[in-house]
């Protein structure tokens, strides 16, 4: 099955607050059953779920491979992923949260071919519940210059894969913890150890860019 990017802004995946609980459950629901039509043979269906998740998907693996000329082939691909592996789709699971770890899956299968982003560290910090409110500027954001969105991505693509992975998630998507913790299936503690050392990597980098 060919799978097209619809070129309009798609849905953010869904947040997790009590403004949102009504909303969130219609949606599971609705994509559920889509699903269930879709195995059954309605697979022009999938192309809802493609345009309702096709900005955050692309959002996702630009950020993680900081090629845009990469991201659309990267897109269709964990689309064409997740299509081929609808039937292993367990319904009591987020579809956000299952296809954005497609997603995540292929950009690192991506960075992986290319011998980039894999680097280890051997010691993380202890949390400091006063750093996880802090915000790092998303590269995509249309305020910025485009030379600040430059030394963003530039500064993203300089982290080592489990720190990119988390912050890019966690501060640029603006995703709940609870969420994270379904796309990359790591206990909670982890995810916010390594958004704080990701947050503090990625101000240095950025300090060092702005002195040169």
């Amino acid at each position: 099955m060919a799978v097209e990017l619809v070129r309009t802004r798609s849905d953010a995946p869904p947040r997790e607050d009590a403004n949102h609980h009504g909303a969130d459950a219609d949606r599971l629901v609705e994509e559920r059953l889509w699903v269930e039509l879709i195995l059954e043979g309605e697979v022009n269906l999938f192309r809802r779920l493609v345009e309702r998740y096709q900005g955050s998907v692309r959002g996702v693996i630009l950020r993680l491979v900081g090629s845009p000329a990469d991201t659309d082939d990267l897109a269709q691909q964990a689309f064409l992923r997740a299509f081929q592996a609808l039937a292993d789709f367990k319904t009591e699971l987020r579809f956000s949260s299952w296809l954005l770890r497609i997603a995540v899956n292929a950009a690192k299968d991506h960075l992986k071919s290319k011998k980039r982003g894999e680097s280890s560290l051997s010691s993380e910090p202890t949390p400091d519940e006063a750093v996880f409110a802090g915000h790092i500027e998303d590269p995509e954001d249309a305020s910025l210059s485009a030379e600040r969105r430059a030394e963003v991505h530039a500064a993203l693509a300089q982290l080592p894969w489990k720190y990119r992975e988390v912050l890019v998630l966690k501060s640029v998507e603006e995703l709940p913890y609870e969420e994270i913790q379904r796309i990359l299936e790591l206990p909670l503690t982890t995810l916010k150890i390594r958004v704080v050392r990701a947050r503090e990597m990625l101000r240095k980098l950025l300090e060092e860019s702005n002195r040169r």
